[in-house]
């Protein structure tokens, strides 16, 4: 686990816990992706670097960026984050935070790398399928892999199925050098 994961978890469960008795999971997951990319844009991470900029510079310069978005909580939160110099762990809060609210909701996501490009109905299918097979709702995103060469590899969090001949290749390679 990298350090910014573990500085990350302690706030994305207490925002989660938060979240949940407010029924506001949804809108702290978009708050959260927001204040995410803009923390890994290269422009906001030359302001942070700035010495001459200060807490309330930063705070400023989110409020215009995330506008609407924008609430006592956000502020708490950001006021928090710049005091304790975590600002840019906000990709990993968001990340945790998000994985809190899928496996509350008994949902996951899905990595399927296919050699080839896959239909709709072969994705849904897979979905179907892994949904069945895990007890929670999944949602697949699809990469095109030539190098499996035939075959699909599925990730579902810490989890790997491979079923490719890329993956088959590399198990017969590995018992044969024993």
């Amino acid at each position: 686990m990298s350090q910014l994961n573990v500085i990350a978890h302690p706030y994305a469960q207490a925002l989660f816990k938060i979240a949940k008795e407010k029924k506001q999971e949804k809108s702290w997951m978009n708050v959260l992706e927001d204040l995410s990319l803009i923390t890994q844009n290269s422009t906001f991470k030359d302001i942070l670097n700035n010495p001459k900029v200060n807490s309330e510079d930063i705070i400023s310069v989110l409020k215009s960026l995330l506008k609407k978005d924008f609430n006592e909580e956000v502020v708490n939160l950001i006021e928090v984050l710049v005091e304790n110099n975590r600002l840019l762990a906000l990709t990993e809060i968001y990340s945790i935070f998000r994985e809190l609210v899928l496996e509350d909701q008994k949902r996951s996501d899905a990595i399927i790398e296919s050699a080839y490009d896959m239909s709709k109905a072969e994705i849904e299918e897979f979905e179907h399928i892994l949904s069945k097979k895990f007890g929670k709702t999944i949602t697949a995103t699809v990469n095109v892999n030539p190098e499996l060469i035939a075959g699909i590899k599925v990730t579902i969090n810490d989890k790997v199925i491979d079923g490719s001949v890329k993956g088959r290749l590399d198990n017969l390679a590995a018992q044969l050098t024993k």
